[in-house]
């Protein structure tokens, strides 16, 4: 593969964490910045973000049962480039009592397709999700294990992984810890 020389102009770091808390609850934490490589001046008022400064600095906790119900939502902007943005902070209150499963990454583009949530937060939750998934499936298996052949049946054909002819379906077909309905194995 051929060099091109490149120059660094914008990085993004994105992380995540899952707990599990002392009282039962979950929590999950993400956290996003924008970082440029050279200096900005903010188009609104010509301030200066210096360069390796968060141009976005923006964090999301939620607190989550071991139904993924979210009991609480702490929303955090540190750094944003325009006055308004941090107004958007309190809109995101009204995750709280929902639940992640499908059709909730769905939910959240039309409740915030308006002026009144931002766009980065907005893309932290799909990651916080995914981490309260990744977080949470393992002690939750051996806590609830009669759950466990459902939760894996509903990820059949999800993606490559869960293929119905690849190889974990195999295997979890061959061990009977999944049973498919007939017709839907290749």
């Amino acid at each position: 593969m051929t060099q091109v020389k490149r120059q660094l102009l914008h990085r993004r770091r994105i992380e995540s964490y899952g707990f599990l808390r002392d009282d039962g609850l979950w929590e999950v934490e993400a956290t996003m910045q924008d970082l440029k490589a050279h200096d900005v001046h903010r188009e609104y008022d010509g301030s200066l973000v210096p360069k390796d400064t968060p141009f976005h600095d923006m964090y999301v906790r939620l607190t989550l049962d071991d139904h993924f119900l979210i009991k609480d939502i702490e929303v955090s902007m540190d750094a944003f480039p325009f006055p308004g943005c941090g107004s958007a902070v309190p809109s995101f209150d009204v995750v709280k009592g929902t639940r992640i499963g499908p059709g909730w990454n769905r939910w959240l583009k039309e409740t915030f397709a308006d002026k009144s949530g931002c766009t980065h937060v907005l893309e932290l939750l799909p990651v916080a999700a995914t981490t309260a998934f990744q977080t949470m499936w393992q002690p939750l298996s051996e806590k609830y294990p009669q759950q466990v052949p459902m939760a894996i049946g509903k990820l059949v054909n999800t993606c490559r992984g869960w293929a119905d002819d690849g190889p974990m379906v195999k295997k979890l077909l061959d061990e009977q810890v999944l049973t498919l309905p007939v017709g839907e194995t290749s």
